[in-house]
């Protein structure tokens, strides 16, 4: 009896430091899965200028920190933090050795090392949540267009969509949008990953605070709500899942509301081309006022000004998600009621207010900060960039 005795006490007193153990490795393993993940999360962070691997590092790091082990923080010379931009990966890995044991310590075994690590990635989806109902084309190689010796559509020469400064005051004003329609026959292009949002395609083009890498904060056209912006129909296109869905009162509520509407890339929706702008106007000026300070800094690239500070880019309610769509498919079609998007942006609403009541309407335009999800890392877009992040170790 007090043999087995003996070997029962002994076989109990192991069972607890392993379990102690197990607890410690599942308490690691939290902590490389989140430090994956947020690493992860560095690398679809859509600024040209943001240094991903480094982000990656920062941010794996930060969230490690924040858990323990047995009691005993992660400290950063635990962990070993591997970004692979070209796979879209994060891996983590930890390991401590000299974790103390307590009755295997009677047979010799004072102390043993644990190890974890985990893998995030970075992959992607189709589906998107909080998107307006906005469709604009995709930025297209649109060929000099030449009607009796002069350019008649990039007026500025600077290869974007956007507008002829007229009166020289450096804002988009009413009646100053550039008239851009594609056109196959008069050379025009489009290809995702080379010409569109997003990519080095423009880089070339601007000077000083015009100058925008990959696009980033670049000032683009949104929606058309006034005839003196001669809107086209591929320019002015809401979506929806039904045609009620784009009237104008449809539409000031949806642009208006605090509830996530979800898009799917290459889905039929629903497609206006004209609608009564009135309400619709309203309804994008009532959603600048939740953050009526915030304007865009094109010396910073940044916003300046907003309710939210540094987190604007998360916090701003003037930041939303918009659909853009293959403008080859949709380019010189009065017609079409039906589209289908093949990205989805983040913008930041930037919309000058008119100086008097009813006597303008504003073109509804934006800062381009990428895609839901950012860019991939050289920049050159394939396919759908709506992306999500998942632990595939």
């Amino acid at each position: 009896m007090v043999l087995v005795m003996a070997l029962v006490l002994g076989m109990a007193a192991l069972t607890i430091d392993y379990g102690m153990v197990k607890s410690e490795k599942v308490e690691a393993q939290r902590a490389m899965d989140a430090a994956a993940l947020a690493g992860a999360s560095a690398l679809i962070v859509s600024d040209p200028a943001f240094d991903k691997a480094q982000g990656a590092r920062d941010r794996a790091t930060q969230f490690a920190a924040a858990h323990t082990v047995g009691l005993t923080p992660i400290a950063a010379d635990e962990i070993v933090i591997v970004p692979d931009l070209v796979k879209n990966t994060v891996a983590v890995s930890w390991r401590r050795d000299g974790i103390r044991m307590w009755f295997a310590n009677s047979f010799g075994v004072s102390s043993m090392g644990l190890t974890a690590a985990a893998t995030a990635q970075v992959e992607g989806t189709s589906v998107a949540n909080c998107v307006k109902p906005v469709a604009i084309p995709d930025m297209w190689n649109n060929r000099p267009h030449i009607v009796k010796g002069k350019e008649t559509e990039d007026l500025n020469g600077n290869h974007a969509l956007d507008f002829n400064d007229k009166n020289g005051n450096n804002v988009w004003n009413e009646g100053e949008t550039e008239q851009w329609t594609f056109d196959p026959t008069q050379g025009d292009t489009y290809a995702q990953g080379t010409d569109g949002y997003g990519t080095t395609a423009r880089d070339p083009y601007g000077t000083g605070n015009a100058h925008k890498a990959q696009d980033y904060g670049r000032q683009l056209f949104l929606m058309s709500l006034s005839s003196k912006d001669g809107p086209v129909s591929s320019f002015y296109y809401a979506w929806g899942n039904t045609k009620s869905d784009n009237s104008a009162s449809k539409l000031a509520e949806r642009i208006t509301s605090h509830e996530c509407e979800t898009a799917e890339l290459n889905h039929d929706y629903e497609a206006l081309n004209g609608a009564n702008t009135g309400p619709v106007d309203d309804a994008w000026n009532e959603v600048i006022s939740r953050d009526g300070n915030a304007a865009w800094d094109d010396a910073t690239n940044s916003v300046v000004g907003s309710n939210a500070g540094a987190n604007w880019l998360s916090g701003s309610g003037r930041v939303i998600i918009v659909g853009l769509y293959d403008p080859s498919h949709y380019g010189g079609c009065p017609s079409c009621n039906r589209i289908q998007l093949n990205n989805l942006a983040k913008v930041f609403i930037d919309k000058r207010a008119c100086s008097g009541h009813g006597s303008c309407k504003e073109p509804l335009t934006g800062r381009f900060l990428g895609f839901v999800g950012g860019s991939s890392p050289t920049g050159s877009p394939p396919g759908s960039l709506v992306k999500r992040l998942v632990l595939i170790k």
